[in-house]
């Protein structure tokens, strides 16, 4: 079985500052990356004991958030920028993982909580629904007719993927405190975990059903600066709603997600 893991940077055990974690070139930032790659390569322990022929992971931390030369040797990583239109994801792939996920922004207690960009999103809307990244991921594994049947990250993670797929593979490695605190497993500890509870995901896989949303979409996305909206909203297929906020619309959710 072919599986496509994407990788988020903050929701790494021990990883909880962005100013000093997750933003580039920042004083932990090298830290960060080594702590999120070996839980990574846990991971792709577990789903190869579980079944797995060969695994895919996406480093999807926008600065980078892994560490290529500590990458596992039996896994493969789409690496670098831009990234492929829906990652790459194909009908090829038999579930989707999603590793080190944090929950959207304005999550009380969601360590490093935000949807796509902490420094210029303040809300994001799919349907009229508040959506965060893991929703959309978990929808767009849907739409390529694929389950997502693992997640990794703090309890808010885990739990905002749990309103999608009730029975995903959770894995709990930080409760949050606030938005940079956390009472943190020790890394250890989250790599062990990771790695049994991605060997029961693949048991999962075949039983889980996809997530799939029925078109039309209408994405919304609300800036915390008017001037970002102003610059949006130049794109002819944008539509500007208030002096913060734009939306983007159409039948086909890989478009409208893409156009975002």
């Amino acid at each position: 079985m072919k599986i496509y893991v994407l990788c988020d940077l903050e929701g790494a055990a021990g990883v909880v500052d962005f100013h000093t974690q997750t933003y580039a070139d920042t004083k932990y930032n090298e830290q960060a990356r080594t702590l999120a790659t070996l839980e990574l390569n846990a991971l792709v322990d577990g789903a190869l004991e579980g079944g797995a022929t060969e695994v895919i992971a996406l480093d999807g931390h926008g600065s980078g958030g892994l560490d290529i030369a500590q990458v596992h040797p039996e896994a493969r990583v789409l690496y670098g920028r831009p990234v492929p239109k829906g990652y790459g994801l194909d009908r090829g792939f038999a579930a989707l993982f999603l590793y080190g996920h944090h929950a959207m922004n304005n999550v009380p207690t969601g360590v490093l909580c935000h949807s796509w960009s902490s420094r210029t999103i303040a809300n994001c809307w799919l349907n009229g629904e508040l959506i965060g990244e893991i929703g959309v991921n978990v929808a767009l594994a849907g739409y390529f007719g694929m389950p997502t049947a693992f997640i990794s990250g703090d309890r808010a993670a885990v739990e905002e993927a749990q309103r999608y797929v009730p029975d995903i593979e959770g894995v709990i490695v930080k409760e949050g405190l606030s938005r940079t605190s956390a009472l943190t497993l020790a890394p250890a500890k989250a790599r062990a975990l990771i790695r049994e509870g991605a060997r029961r995901a693949m048991g999962k896989v075949g039983k889980l059903k996809p997530y799939a949303l029925a078109p039309p979409y209408a994405f919304r996305t609300q800036y915390l600066a008017a001037q970002s909206a102003d610059d949006k909203a130049r794109r002819p297929d944008v539509e500007r709603i208030d002096l913060h906020t734009v939306q983007v619309s159409g039948e086909d959710f890989l478009d409208v997600i893409s156009r975002r």
